[in-house]
């Protein structure tokens, strides 16, 4: 019983605690919000820190309790920890601001020189963050109510909707955790500059649904999210990290030395071929397509400084007029060092191996040898087709839409379509909901173009944006030479079923007007 009461006095010492430093947490924000220059804000953010360490520090004693089994009320201590997480969150928000601080040189230089497009990256980027910080803290509060019924449901057997709640915020977590892989592959994809960001954009508004429906008891998942990013092939240099030691050069060099993604545990590496060599424009990678070796134990390579020194004293110790003559470079010195692992051991490498550097490749100290009008528009040129090259899906047929279950005929019906079936006014006679199913289930065919303008005598309007037909349900309130507002009617094609939608305002740059003669 004694320990009863010193275990609940801990507990009101903890949330007395915690009530004050979320009560002073609140009075430095606010007072970060009202300074005035830049040493009060660096001051007050510094004490904002600290606040939140003492309230992680108070947090982490809170978990242990809820886990505990010793007390039976729990209610106060997952509110306090809600609490808590939720200063947490605020504070991520004042850290993401002050990383680059508004009125140094490196944050006023860093404004004048950014791009729109630089500018829109770092907004996706920032987006993408935030997103992926929401999703831990929904999966933090799972986990902590699932904590919580457990206790409740070990104490109290056969609770059955105790524990479907359980396994119904399991399944959560879980694709929740989906969710945060998929996104924290899809930021270092954009830092990698291996996704467009208007590939992003295109999933924005779904990711959006996900995080504030997902709870919901009519939420429909699109389950096709992420196929158009194809984040099932991404090459291992872009997901994983670099290995310690490299320089930005060696990245490149590495990254363009192979076509396949080579595994830093790999046993036999490919050795980079001459065509990628000129690929990356440098001739120190000849140096590495020049030595030919069975079998590689991954070493780290000799530093660049070192292979570009000895290439300019060869460079220098040769005339500069005619062909370079044949660079002699031990094997050893390339791809063996001090750097190297230490108990590996050395593969069996030719005694010599000789290349051919010639100026063009930029190692000779004059510098490279500059291109001619020809050259520059046959690269001119390479990138634009590069740029355009067709893909293997633009040769495929149109696929049209098949019948899971396809039902046979009867010969006695009608083994042809009616007469003048091919008509507007044929279907014209047709219900709405069948000229939207052959809308949306006969694409690029007559019939669809026949549907659609059966649709448009109907005062229908298709929405370029949705993807949805939508119809005036009264006359709008507000109307201007770019949109106009107000109350709607629409067909939801993945919910197959007219809707309302009221204080909807129409652009018209989204309007399908074309003319259907």
């Amino acid at each position: 019983m004694a320990d009863k009461r010193k275990l609940q006095g801990e507990i009101d010492r903890c949330l007395k605690k915690v009530a004050e430093g979320v009560e002073q947490f609140e009075d430095i924000w606010q007072k970060l919000h009202n300074a005035a220059n830049a040493n009060q804000k660096e001051k007050y953010e510094a004490d904002l820190k600290k606040e939140i360490k003492k309230l992680q520090r108070l947090r982490d004693q809170i978990k242990t309790w809820v886990a505990s089994n010793e007390i039976k009320d729990k209610r106060q201590l997952v509110e306090n920890r809600k609490l808590i997480e939720t200063q947490m969150e605020r504070f991520k928000i004042v850290e993401r601001e002050t990383k680059t601080k508004a009125y140094s040189k490196e944050g006023l230089g860093l404004a004048q020189k950014v791009d729109p497009a630089q500018k829109e990256k770092e907004e996706v980027g920032q987006w993408l963050t935030s997103t992926i910080d929401t999703l831990n803290m929904q999966v933090d509060q799972f986990e902590s109510e699932v904590e919580s019924l457990s206790v409740q449901t070990r104490k109290k057997k056969g609770d059955k909707e105790k524990q479907d709640r359980i396994e119904e915020l399991k399944r959560f977590i879980e694709k929740h955790r989906y969710h945060i892989r998929m996104l924290e592959t899809i930021l270092r994809m954009l830092d990698n500059d291996s996704v467009q960001v208007e590939s992003i954009r295109k999933i924005k508004d779904d990711v959006e649904y996900y995080l504030d429906s997902s709870q919901d008891p009519d939420f429909e998942e699109n389950e096709f999210l992420y196929d158009d990013l194809d984040l099932e092939d991404i090459s291992a240099s872009v997901v994983a990290t670099s290995p310690p030691g490299h320089s930005h050069m060696e990245d490149e060099i590495f990254l363009h030395s192979s076509s396949t993604p080579t595994s830093t545990t790999s046993s036999s590496p490919i050795p980079p071929s001459p065509a990628t060599c000129t690929m990356v424009g440098t001739g120190l990678m000849c140096i590495f397509c020049a030595v030919s070796s069975p079998v590689l134990l991954h070493k780290a390579p000799e530093p660049l400084s070192s292979l570009k020194s000895m290439a300019e004293r060869a460079a220098l110790g040769s005339s500069l007029e005619g062909d370079m003559p044949g660079l002699h470079l031990p094997d050893r010195d390339i791809f063996s060092g001090s750097g190297a692992p230490s108990g590996l051991p050395a593969a069996p490498q030719p005694s010599l191996s000789e290349v051919s550097i010639p100026p063009s490749l930029g190692v000779c100290p004059l510098g490279p040898v500059p291109l001619s009008k020809d050259q520059l528009y046959q690269q001119a040129m390479q990138e634009s087709a590069w740029t355009h090259m067709p893909h293997p899906s633009d040769s495929e047929r149109i696929r049209q839409y098949l019948m899971r279950n396809p039902c046979p005929t009867l010969p006695f019906h009608h083994q042809v379509p009616p007469p003048h079936s091919d008509s507007v006014e044929f279907y014209q006679r047709l219900s709405t909901e069948t000229l939207f199913f052959i809308f949306y289930y006969l694409e690029g065919t007559k019939a669809q173009y026949l549907a659609a303008k059966a649709l448009k005598k109907q005062s229908w309007r298709f929405h370029t944006k949705y993807m949805m037909w939508f119809q005036r349900h009264e006359e709008p309130k507000t109307i201007t030479d770019e949109f106009e507002q107000g109350t709607y009617i629409y067909f939801d094609y993945e919910k197959w079923g007219q809707r309302k939608k009221e204080g909807f305002t129409f652009e018209y740059r989204y309007l399908e007007d074309r003319d259907l003669q």
